[in-house]
């Protein structure tokens, strides 16, 4: 018996490991921290930078994308949004432009690590990668986006919602190869992506952000391995009386 409960906490910690880190890295700390922000209107980005306005809620004057063809006439200067009516996960994702790619300083990769600029979202611990989803506009067909975690979450969750402030822009030449099979089974255009997360916003809390985050990891490692171990515990301990 005595065996048979060390293989068992094993388990459990190895358990709460995996529902710590699963916490850690979906819990939606950027809206938490940035709060109800101010909606983007058209006059508002006359003669701004697009980093002051991309992922910011949009106004209800910013031009709505509903069909294939408002996609395809978009420029890669408008600001725009979208109202998806389905969101299909590629687990493809691509490094955040605020993450730096290498372990050294110097951005050099001599005796140091350089990360890979395309991932699989499921190895994606500390939320370094930005995932290209395929989202369905109104008219059913697709076009690829990369859009914040909490956007991805409601929607697939069936919640109807306006996504915030986005551009056009290129497709990431090495995430083409990852993605080719999944675009062509929707008849996915993989030339542009719809982008609208807040880089600027991120690149300025990405350090607090990864602190809160393993804060938050280790707190659900300890309060819920604590937990399991203690009820396995007990409830073996009442079988062996």
């Amino acid at each position: 018996m005595d065996k048979f409960l060390k293989i068992l906490d094993f388990v459990l910690v190895i358990a709460a490991i995996v529902l710590a880190v699963y916490v850690g890295k979906n819990i939606g700390l950027e809206y938490l921290m940035r709060g109800k922000e101010e909606p983007v209107t058209l006059s508002m980005t006359e003669g701004g930078l697009p980093e002051d306005y991309i992922g910011r809620p949009a106004g209800g004057d910013i031009p709505l994308i509903e069909d294939g063809h408002s996609w395809e006439e978009a420029w890669a200067t408008d600001y725009i949004t979208i109202q998806p009516v389905g969101i299909i996960s590629t687990g493809v994702g691509a490094l955040h432009p605020w993450v730096d790619a290498y372990t050294t300083p110097t951005r050099r990769n001599r005796g140091g690590w350089k990360a890979p600029v395309i991932t699989n979202t499921a190895l994606d611990v500390f939320n370094e990668y930005g995932e290209f989803y395929l989202l369905q506009l109104p008219d059913e067909s697709y076009i690829l986006a990369q859009l914040p975690m909490e956007e991805a979450r409601k929607l697939k969750m069936g919640k109807e919602i306006t996504l915030p402030v986005g551009r056009k822009i290129p497709l990431n030449m090495q995430a083409k190869g990852s993605l080719d099979g999944i675009c062509y089974e929707y008849d996915v255009p993989m030339d542009d992506v719809f982008y609208c997360i807040n880089d600027k916003w991120n690149d300025s809390h990405e350090f607090g952000l990864f602190l809160l985050r393993i804060a938050i990891a280790v707190l659900v490692l300890f309060s819920f391995g604590t937990a399991f171990i203690m009820l396995a515990e007990k409830i073996f301990k009442r079988e062996k009386k």
